[in-house]
């Protein structure tokens, strides 16, 4: 079986914003939340950072009993994102703060690829840097590189094609047509450093999206075998921030 792949995959590393991460200054005699009167340390903060996402949405099941396993097609994309975030003084209802973000998907084209995100997080002291786990929601214009196309030849003459891209069910103002954006749920969890007026953040985001998948089998024969169908996909971002507090 020949497979002929169709990806757009975009490479690159956050390996420097990761480098800084890991050695930013922490401060071993205080916790990582604590601020000079020993409450919470509050602040807004402006937020700059680099994610990757990388995985395989064609090797889901198929829908006309195939071997999935022919299509290896995945979806790779660097991202440059920045966020405003702000921590409370004190807890509220179980909340720590909120964040506002923008994130650019494939960085190299211009006409989509832009999500805005909102979300409202947790953290925990861990003394010597903060767990944080947030909630919320992300809409926009979606990647191209999530639609994906590939075709399978067999040797008998059977050609199996499989096309799949992600759901668009929100209206993007001054954008192309009705209903071409995506609003779908995140989760993230990421370990946070504050010291003095800067943040460093490394983490990962979860998409929760659904996906459109299209199967197409045209046998020797002629027979035309189809299916459509939707299913939910977790899409993984993992990201690295530097941040400075503005007040």
């Amino acid at each position: 079986m020949q497979t002929i792949r169709s990806e757009m995959g975009l490479h690159g590393t956050v390996a420097l914003v990761i480098s800084l991460t890991l050695s930013a200054p922490a401060r071993a005699q205080e916790p990582a939340t604590a601020g000079q009167d020993g409450g919470r340390k509050s602040g807004t903060y402006l937020q700059v950072g680099l994610a990757h996402g990388q995985g395989n949405i064609f090797r889901q099941s198929s829908l006309t009993n195939w071997d999935v396993e022919l299509f290896g097609t995945d979806y790779d994309l660097v991202s440059a994102k920045v966020e405003v975030e702000t921590y409370f003084a004190d807890t509220f209802l179980q909340i720590s703060g909120f964040s506002l973000g923008y994130r650019k998907d494939g960085v190299r084209r211009a006409e989509w690829g832009h999500m805005f995100s909102a979300s409202l997080f947790r953290d925990f002291d861990a003394k010597l840097f903060a767990v944080k786990v947030g909630a919320g929601v992300e809409w926009g214009m979606p990647s191209l590189n999530f639609d994906k196309t590939e075709f399978a030849f067999a040797d008998d003459g059977t050609v199996r094609y499989r096309h799949t891209y992600m759901h668009r069910n929100a209206d993007v103002p001054f954008v192309g047509t009705t209903v071409d954006g995506a609003v779908y749920p995140i989760v993230e969890v990421s370990i946070v450093q504050r010291p003095s007026f800067l943040l460093f953040e490394l983490g990962m985001r979860l998409g929760i999206t659904r996906f459109n998948f299209d199967d197409f089998e045209v046998g020797p024969d002629d027979q035309l075998i189809q299916a459509s169908g939707r299913k939910r996909v977790l899409v993984p971002y993992l990201f690295a921030d530097v941040g400075i507090r503005l007040f």
